[in-house]
């Protein structure tokens, strides 16, 4: 409990800041309705007290074990001791006895934390005795919520400037990143009024859309077409009037930016509704990403492919010419062959010795015949499979 209440107490960082107007201002608001000279603002920590403010002279610190607001601190309700020399509690006090003061009239109200931290007292006292009335202790336990309410105003202040320095540093973050990055990058809100338009989009479209009327002749204004390049893309069917009138998440629409200066640019398509905290649609926002490369490298794709299935065909047909070449080749030069074979053979059965040569000759030129015949079949079985590839 007590390094919750530090923790507290350190949180507010009170003692690295200089005391308010504000604050000298209750302390003689809370003297005036205690009817003595003195006040001060007292934080204790684990081992000190310190006087935030002080009334009536300066600042002075001490041990917590020597302070007099110590002595009821942890009970967290208002002291009032009219004669301090008279209470056994606070007689022997240094502030009593004369080390630190003379102090006979004390009374201090807790200043306590709205998560129930005590951090020190609103202190009232004087070197006479002194009573106080029932109104008057419920005025200074009001001045110590003051008090309180002015530590949370500034604790909240220095954590909304935090947040804000944070929120400044992330919106620079994020305009540096949508100004850097190759991408259109658009947003509107639920009127379809532009709220984000970046370098990318007003490079593309030759300007930006923020402060432009009703979404009308939207592909007019910034040179929207189809994938044709030629037909402009119905107002309607834009994909961020599609997200933001349907709520439904648009990817891979491709379209041609024509450009004011420069050759178009090809552009794939996401767009996606904003939703608010009850997931009510408040905008939307879309991203265009320069696809003209990679349409460029599909179009050399497709055109290999098509000239790969022209010279297929071309070869199929080449490949059905030599076999009817070789057909032919067989009839027309292995027939006359086999009748000048036929004539040798004769010639040699009547003693024509010379005749046997020439027939071993007209066996040899057939077998030629038949290995190109061979050859151009097996050239023909090749280029069928690899045109089947």
């Amino acid at each position: 409990m007590e390094q919750e209440r530090l923790a507290a107490l350190h949180e507010y960082q009170l003692r690295d800041t200089p005391p308010e107007a504000e604050l000298r201002a209750v302390l003689r608001i809370a003297a005036t309705v205690a009817g003595v000279a003195s006040a001060s603002l007292n934080l204790l920590d684990a081992t000190r007290q310190y006087q935030l403010v002080r009334l009536g002279g300066a600042p002075i610190d001490c041990a917590r074990e020597d302070s007099m607001c110590a002595v009821q601190f942890d009970a967290r309700v208002f002291a009032h001791v009219p004669d301090a020399p008279q209470d056994p509690r606070y007689a022997a006090n240094p502030w009593v006895n004369g080390a630190l003061g003379r102090v006979r009239f004390y009374a201090s109200a807790p200043l306590i934390t709205p998560e129930g931290h005590a951090l020190g007292t609103l202190c009232v006292f004087d070197e006479a005795p002194h009573e106080l009335t029932g109104e008057q202790i419920a005025h200074l336990t009001d001045l110590a919520g003051i008090v309180i309410a002015f530590f949370e105003r500034r604790r909240q202040a220095r954590t909304m400037g935090a947040l804000a320095i944070a929120a400044r540093a992330k919106q620079q973050w994020t305009d540096a990143l949508l100004e850097t990055v190759d991408a259109a990058v658009i947003a509107c809100d639920v009127n379809f009024r532009v709220t984000l338009w970046n370098r990318s989009a007003r490079e593309w479209h030759g300007r930006s859309g923020e402060g432009d009327p009703l979404p009308v002749d939207i592909a007019a204004r910034f040179g929207l077409f189809e994938p044709d390049g030629r037909t402009p893309v119905p107002d309607d069917e834009l994909p961020l009037q599609v997200a933001l009138r349907d709520g439904v998440v648009l990817t891979g629409r491709e379209m041609v930016i024509r450009r004011p200066i420069g050759d178009p640019v090809r552009v794939r398509v996401n767009a996606s509704p904003l939703r608010g905290p009850e997931n009510e649609i408040v905008g939307a926002v879309l991203a265009q990403v320069d696809v003209t490369a990679e349409h460029t490298r599909r179009s050399l794709i497709e055109e290999a492919r098509e000239h790969l299935a022209a010279a297929n065909t071309e070869l199929e047909r080449s490949n059905a010419d030599l076999t009817n070449f070789a057909a032919a080749v067989s009839h027309d030069l292995i027939a006359p062959l086999a009748a000048v074979g036929g004539f040798l053979e004769l010639l040699a059965f009547e003693g024509y010795e010379q005749a046997a040569g020439g027939s071993a000759e007209v066996v040899r030129m057939r077998d030629v015949i038949d290995g190109l015949l061979a050859d151009a079949l097996t050239a023909r079985s090749s280029g069928s499979a690899s045109g089947r590839r």
